[in-house]
């Protein structure tokens, strides 16, 4: 018994001595190393320019290209609060342009479909319904704004590659985005520069589309249907009182010694005839309107920077002037708003009702362009104030009662 345990032990001694043998440290695997320490199997110390292997072993030490990693920019992902979720549907029941005219299912359907693949359009959306809530909550003027720069930087980096972008999204997306900018300008007093800017932008987008042949999702947006829609909506109204029309017309011709350069005569010239013809025909008066808003759409830029320089202040009365004619004119610009509320559109969320004393005049945009009359009658100076009489009545009569020309949407 004695003997077989012996050797029993006498063997396991041996297997281990043996094992331990076999073993060897274990190292931390080279991945890096150079091709002669990878073919001899053993680690490699990586130095540079040669290995400790190489330099003891005389081997000329090279090592396997060092990998490029190519990091890949992380797309941002715009993130909208529960506060942007009540812009996006305040526009969606209420505050989507009117413009083009007969497109209300466009803007309510397709636009916001395609405001979740540009960003720059959903910024625009978001702060011109942001801007339209501020007569309810004027602490939304930072959202507003906040968004409105987020779309405008966004905005001009793409119009920069507009040659090189014809797609039909982002085409149709371009001119949402300018469409929106410019009904939001209306809401800022100093807005009118821009809203023009806009509307030239709208021009230049349409152009790119044209030339690529890309369709619109707009229609009537640069053609005479428009006007042919609110043709019979403008015939039926009541003539502008004739001695309102007297005093624009009156008030314009005394602005034509001080039209010298070419922009400033045929400013003056489209606004004699606007108001001109509002006797004889609104619906006349309302084609020169548009003629006028095309005419300044397609100056060059040299010309229609002079135009919107409130350093000029012939440019600064034309406009105040311009502005105060479509004031008398409100019965027949409104017709653009009732040609949309004949659409058929998804039935509004029911709206909280304001309490006594509040303005009961829910949206911004509803006061229009007489903002910017306020603030064009406060840049003429003391030396041209003579010229400038009749807007700034007009303006007296809008702080007394803005129903006072006939307007009903408010």
């Amino acid at each position: 018994m004695s003997n077989d345990t012996s050797a029993s032990t006498a063997l396991t001694g041996g297997n281990s001595a043996m094992k331990q043998r076999h073993e060897r440290r274990g190292h931390t695997k080279s991945r890096r190393g150079c091709y002669n320490c990878k073919k001899r199997r053993i680690k490699c110390q990586e130095t540079r320019p040669a290995c400790a292997h190489c330099t003891k072993t005389g081997l000329k030490c090279e090592y396997p290209a060092v990998p490029q990693v190519v990091h890949q920019p992380q797309q941002h992902i715009p993130l909208f609060s529960l506060l942007d979720m009540r812009f996006f549907q305040h526009f969606l029941f209420t505050c989507f342009p009117h413009q083009p005219i007969g497109n209300e299912a466009v803007w309510t359907h397709e636009i916001p479909c395609l405001a979740q693949n540009y960003e720059y359009l959903m910024h625009a959306i978001l702060g011109l319904a942001a801007s339209d809530l501020m007569s309810q909550d004027p602490s939304l003027v930072t959202s507003a704004m906040s968004h409105r720069l987020k779309a405008i930087r966004a905005i001009k980096k793409t119009l920069n590659d507009v040659p090189k972008s014809n797609t039909f999204e982002e085409g149709n997306a371009l001119v949402a985005t300018c469409f929106a900018l410019t009904f939001q300008s209306v809401v800022l007093e100093d807005g009118m520069a821009e809203f023009m800017t806009f509307c030239r932008g709208i021009m230049l987008v349409a152009i790119q589309m044209w030339t690529s042949n890309t369709k619109f999702l707009f229609q009537n947006l640069y053609d005479n249907k428009s006007a042919a829609l609110l043709r019979p909506f403008i015939e039926a109204l009541p003539p502008i009182r004739r001695d309102w029309v007297d005093m624009a017309v009156s008030s314009v011709r005394g602005l034509e010694p001080l039209c010298v350069h070419e922009v400033e005569t045929e400013y003056y010239r489209l606004l004699l005839d606007m108001a001109s013809a509002l006797p004889e025909s609104a619906f006349h008066a309302y084609e020169i309107l548009c003629k006028q808003y095309g005419w300044w759409i397609q100056l060059p830029h040299a010309q229609f920077q002079r135009l919107v320089d409130e350093e000029n202040q012939t440019c600064t009365l034309l406009a105040s002037h311009w502005i105060a004619i479509k004031q008398i004119m409100a019965p027949v610009t409104e017709t653009e708003h009732r040609l949309r509320a004949r659409e058929p559109r998804p039935q509004p969320q029911p709206q909280p009702q304001p309490q006594e004393g509040e303005d009961k005049d829910n949206s911004s945009m509803n006061h229009g362009m007489a903002r910017w009359l306020k603030y064009l009658n406060r840049q003429v100076d003391a030396e041209h104030r003579c010229y400038n009489d009749w807007p700034v009545w007009v303006e007296e009569q809008l702080d007394r009662d803005p129903t006072f020309f006939g307007r009903t949407l408010l």
